[in-house]
């Protein structure tokens, strides 16, 4: 090794700033679709009968607990998001593999929505606490989908199974 280091410094040295480059280098900053400030368009019956097109105000804080950003359903109800982080783990109730999701904290349950229905049922003696984004695919084909579920319990969930699930929403990302 020292001789190719006297003999080829130039290309030694190049070689080995490769080397350490890639051992330090950083994959690309996660981005996931709800991050971006947007309007989703209702894609399973659950979010078309409840909540219509919903409306993300951004949030460039991935996982990021603390960090905010606004929900307006369909019929302009606005709730308030504070994110709590996020996580790798069973998140999609039709599938057990694992995906990433963040969790938000709700500022408030949103009542009624679409048609007099609520995201977890009586908004004052169960309300909706938590929602959990994350992407998902359809059926059949790759489509991506921003799903959503919603918790009633008063602790962080921890995966789809968590307690109080109160119900599931997928909206088109097209």
């Amino acid at each position: 090794m020292i001789v190719f280091q006297q003999r080829y410094p130039v290309a030694f040295t190049i070689a080995a700033c490769l080397v350490c480059g890639s051992a330090v280098a950083q994959s690309a900053i996660e981005h996931h679709v709800w991050q971006d400030k947007r309007k989703f368009e209702p894609y399973s019956r659950t979010a078309k009968s409840i909540t219509g097109a919903i409306r993300l105000s951004g949030n460039p804080d991935f996982a990021t607990p603390g960090s905010k950003m606004t929900m307006t359903f369909g019929n302009g109800k606005k709730v308030g998001l504070t994110s709590v982080g996020a996580s790798w783990r069973q998140w999609d109730e039709t599938d057990d593999k694992k995906a990433t999701a963040e969790a938000f904290k709700l500022s408030r349950d949103p009542g009624h929505l679409r048609n007099g229905n609520t995201l977890c049922g009586d908004p004052q003696s169960d309300p909706a606490q938590y929602v959990v984004f994350l992407e998902r695919s359809t059926f059949g084909d790759s489509t991506r989908l921003l799903g959503m579920a919603v918790f009633g319990s008063k602790e962080v969930p921890h995966d789809i199974n968590s307690q109080s699930l109160c119900g599931t929403f997928s909206y088109s990302t097209d």
